[in-house]
């Protein structure tokens, strides 16, 4: 019987690669229509037997590849059958392989499992010492990867998060992790979402191959999912519970869910879930974040086509910033599932892992504080800006009289203070938000009336970092009064950028140098807090 065998694209700019009997090579070649910087031009070796309808992969390439899913480094080598993918490089260039005729008796998908999945002796010299470092060996007790018996709900902090975990779910060092809507479900009504509980269905027809492949080699599958519309009361928990068991049911592969109800430090991209599966529910595995991956549907990519191929923006980088917390490889469900490349996306405005220290706090350098006389300084800044930190720690302390309204009930009560400062020629600090002419108007009168000098000093932040700072106070600080969303918008709405014309003497700008009382608050501020 003749047999021919192909390597069928999945994507419209591959063409069919027609292999023969024996070794092919396979890379960034004009036969494959791949020009991608990331493929070697020998990238992996296809070792044909047509006989058996099988073939014997190794990877030759520096990046890894992809067998149904499943990431393999160089060296790696392992049997591909009819219905394989093959991904050329991880996540990228998806093909097919079609043996003509099929073999008579499919057998199981020999890649999906780890003792075929096998590395050559000699790839230990040329191993990236930073790779080997990271993927240290990782001692398990037998005891822990015992499957569960049976399904269980668990309540955390009092309904603040729940946990699901199927029967069958198994302890790992590795984890496939999931958003849930938009990733592993979409609506059945096309709406972005669901009007009821059973208006959902799987994403891609290819989800539950994924799933079932990446279970037999050992990952652990975890979803993790906002879901404030339980808090709120817009979804009824009880329906909630049984649409998760009814998907986990229509996968066919057992999954722990991870499900976060209220705002905090559970809800993505802040990793309380993550943190939890860590410490609580992964029987004491230590878990390598170098082999585990996260996918979501929220990345922060912009709107694409028109009419029909238009692609609303995604609603926010909440999983994108997830993964970026916890330090996991991320990718999109079209990324994953589909093989589909890497697209771009809109980075948010602030990043918090930058290094704020080598700031000057003040601009100009040379701002001089004390002053050499009796002076008033306005404060301006949106709520969350730092204003109030700064000037309780760089001017009370040097004897200012700090005013704020919030302390001393209103801004007629602030002007009496201040009165009372300048009469006793003491410097004063106006701290309140003072975004418009309007307000800081009084107060510049107030100082001309006792001939004192008046400066503005203006906190020099982003609307986007105002906005992570109150995010951090709310997490760090319950006894401060929330900032909603709507005050905020009202306060930029009024902003007017302060002019020596309103008859300011300087204007100061203010550079925030976050101080913390707690390791872990540090930690926290560096992380983003914020899904916009």
């Amino acid at each position: 019987m003749k047999r021919i065998c192909l390597l069928k694209p999945m994507e419209p700019e591959h063409q069919t690669i027609h292999l023969n009997p024996g070794k092919n090579i396979i890379g960034r070649q004009k036969e494959t229509g791949i020009r991608d910087g990331k493929c070697s031009r020998k990238q992996v070796q296809l070792d044909v037997d047509m006989e058996n309808a099988k073939i014997n992969l190794k990877v030759l390439g520096l990046n890894p590849c992809g067998i149904n899913g499943l990431m393999g480094l160089q060296h790696t080598q392992c049997e591909l059958q009819h219905g394989d993918v093959l991904e050329v490089v991880y996540g990228r260039h998806p093909f097919e392989v079609h043996f003509k005729p099929p073999p008579e008796v499919e057998k199981p998908l020999a890649s999906c499992n780890k003792e075929n999945m096998e590395v050559d002796a000699q790839g230990e010299e040329e191993e990236d010492p930073i790779e080997k470092e990271n993927n240290e060996e990782v001692v398990i007790d037998e005891e822990a990867l015992q499957e569960t018996t049976a399904d269980s709900w668990n309540d955390v902090e009092k309904g603040k998060m729940l946990v699901f975990t199927s029967k069958g779910v198994k302890a790992s060092d590795k984890i496939a992790s999931y958003d849930m809507d938009g990733t592993i479900i979409r609506t059945k009504s096309g709406n972005v979402f669901p009007k009821t509980c059973d208006d959902w269905m799987l994403n891609y027809p290819e989800v539950p191959k994924k799933l079932k492949c990446l279970n037999e080699d050992g990952f652990k599958i975890c979803f993790f999912t906002n879901q404030g519309g339980i808090a709120k009361g817009k979804t009824d928990l009880n329906e909630f519970k049984q649409k998760i068991k009814q998907i986990i049911s229509k996968l066919q592969v057992p999954v722990q869910a991870f499900i976060a109800i209220t705002d905090g430090y559970y809800r993505k991209p802040l990793p309380g879930m993550w943190e939890h599966l860590e410490r609580h529910c992964n029987n004491g595995v230590r878990i390598s974040k170098e082999k585990s991956f996260y996918v979501g549907d929220a990345a922060g990519r912009p709107e694409i086509g028109k009419g029909k191929t238009k692609r609303r923006k995604d609603h926010s980088l909440a999983d994108r910033l997830f993964a970026q917390n916890v330090g996991l490889k991320f990718y999109t469900p079209e990324e994953h599932f589909l093989g589909m490349k890497k697209e771009e996306w809109i980075r948010p405005e602030f990043d918090p892992t930058k290094d704020v220290e080598s700031l000057s706090q003040l601009e100009p350098k040379d701002t001089k504080l004390p002053a050499d006389e009796c002076e008033m300084i306005i404060m301006v800044g949106l709520p969350g800006s730092g204003k109030s930190h700064f000037a309780k720690k760089n001017l009370a302390s040097l004897g200012y009289t700090v005013a704020n309204a919030d302390t001393v009930g209103n801004v007629q009560a602030c002007l009496k203070m201040c009165e009372n400062a300048l009469v006793s020629s003491k410097s004063c600090v106006v701290d309140n938000t003072n975004v418009d002419v309007e307000s800081r108007k009084k107060f510049i009168e107030l100082s001309k009336k006792f001939k004192v000098p008046c400066r503005c000093f203006i906190m020099n932040v982003s609307v986007a970092q105002v906005k992570h700072n109150i995010a951090f106070r709310q997490l760090t600080d319950v006894k401060h009064s929330k900032i909603n969303e709507m005050l905020l918008n009202m306060m930029k709405k009024k902003f007017t950028q302060p002019q020596l014309e309103e008859g300011f003497t300087e204007i100061v700008k203010v550079n925030i140098k976050p101080t913390f009382e707690r390791d872990d608050w540090k930690r926290l501020y560096t992380m983003y807090l914020v899904d916009k």
